[in-house]
């Protein structure tokens, strides 16, 4: 690989790649590359990240020694090498605003006034020991989703409310979840993660446009989120409750990078006791991007957030188009959560499409397909609901006593982690074992 010829029994020398953008440590660094004893092998000086992402994609190189201060040198840079094989050494110039280092998730990180014999050493080692995120023989790329807590960490809990196709209320229910937890005391962030074209800002009556998710992962990419920055973006609706805001363009996908959006979730867990986060139903795999293939598509923020996840909520309609719909979407979420199965919310239960006693007819058709029961029925509230949007309020300001408020009430008491533990009951005569998605959800319309 290197066309260096060295030493009988000595190994094989590593490839290098390196980015400067002109960085004064580069010149006095060259030469040691070129020294066959060192053990490394200079493959090419990139002018670009571009160049330097088709170098580490063609496999020839194993560390990449790159400028932090160089253009497009971000979070999202250091993440399509690891996935590549290649481990980063981050270079960055001494700050004279006393802020910490840049945190990009590389392997290494070094000052630019370190000798270069430093830089060397340091390449060697971030590329020949395992801890460090590769072994020497063979380069792995490390997974960036974050550690759910372990018992009695600080960090806060990620609920991700999920729904399929057609509008089942998931953002109904996210809204008012979220409300309810923070009225228990609870110190919880809502994020509208729904990249498809968010509506919670809309839902409680907050008309700035403003991405607040989107400028927290270019925070992310930059190396500078953390729970400080992610406040100052949120926007503040009652004592313990705020908002993270997303765009209603569904065009902007592009800035929910994976990378971020797993630095993003950490951090979201630092600043809220509960993160409950509102996500688009798509689940699908999504066309690559030809200019940059590396990248996921417009589900890449309900995936990052599945996988994150500490619990999922699967919001499903009451009816049998919804009820067909979520249960179809089952196995595709099962393959995505990391939580195991999501937990089932059915939503606008109602005699019209259920029948005579919807709640119970709901129950035995859903336990034909799923192993426990439901954590809650919300009830059809129509009036209740357009109270609210009206009013751009939660439920429990805009319609405190509606029986949809108090659904969503004891929805938030059995999720509240000072209640206990969650149980979940097992339902139907399929419990223990999965059936076939249906061609239909066989609800009756009479008795």
């Amino acid at each position: 690989m290197s066309g260096v010829d060295l030493p009988v029994g000595r190994p094989p020398a590593l490839g290098i790649a390196v980015l400067s953008a002109g960085a004064g440590w580069e010149p006095a660094l060259l030469p040691l590359l070129d020294d066959p004893t060192v053990g490394l092998h200079l493959v090419r000086r990139c002018v670009d990240v571009a160049e330097l992402l088709a170098v580490a994609t063609a496999g020839s190189v194993r560390v990449a020694i790159v400028d932090a201060g160089a253009p497009r040198v971000d979070r999202e840079t250091v993440d399509r090498l690891r996935r590549a094989g290649v481990c980063t050494l981050l270079v960055e110039a001494a700050r004279g605003d006393g802020r910490a280092p840049v945190d990009l998730g590389a392997a290494d990180l070094v000052g630019a006034d370190e000798p270069p014999a430093t830089l060397v050493g340091r390449a060697r080692a971030i590329a020949t020991t395992p801890a460090r995120g590769w072994s020497a023989a063979a380069p792995t790329p490390a997974s960036l989703t974050p550690a759910p807590p372990a018992p009695g960490d600080p960090r806060g809990r990620l609920v991700v409310v999920w729904g399929p196709g057609g509008a089942p209320g998931r953002s109904t229910v996210a809204v008012n979840l979220a409300t309810e937890l923070s009225r228990r005391g609870r110190g919880v962030l809502l994020v509208d993660a729904d990249a498809a074209g968010g509506a919670v800002g809309t839902m409680l009556g907050v008309t700035d446009d403003a991405p607040g998710v989107a400028a927290a992962c270019r925070s992310a990419l930059r190396g500078r989120l953390d729970p400080e920055v992610l406040a100052g973006l949120a926007v503040a609706l009652d004592p313990g409750l705020r908002l993270l805001t997303w765009t209603s363009r569904p065009d902007r996908w592009r800035e929910l990078r994976p990378s971020a959006l797993a630095v993003l979730w950490d951090a979201c867990r630092a600043l809220a006791d509960d993160v409950v986060v509102d996500v688009a139903p798509g689940l699908a795999g999504d066309e690559p991007d030809p200019l940059e293939p590396m990248l996921v598509g417009p589900s890449a923020a309900t995936r990052s957030a599945l996988e994150a996840a500490d619990l999922v909520l699967a919001v499903g309609a009451a009816d049998p188009l919804g009820l067909l719909r979520l249960v179809q979407g089952l196995d595709v979420l099962a393959e995505t959560a990391a939580t195991g199965p999501p937990d089932l919310v059915l939503n606008r239960v109602r005699a019209g499409t259920a029948g005579y006693r919807p709640r119970r007819q709901v129950r035995e058709v859903v336990g034909r397909f799923v192993d426990t029961e439901p954590l809650a029925y919300l009830p059809d509230d129509p009036r209740a609901t357009d109270a609210a949007l009206r009013a751009g309020r939660a439920l429990a300001d805009a319609a405190p006593s509606s029986a949809l408020r108090r659904a969503v009430q004891a929805l938030a008491a059995a999720l509240d982690p000072a209640t206990g533990p969650l149980t979940r009951m097992p339902v139907g005569p399929g419990h223990g074992r999965r059936r076939r998605v249906p061609a239909s959800t066989g609800l009756r319309s009479g008795a």
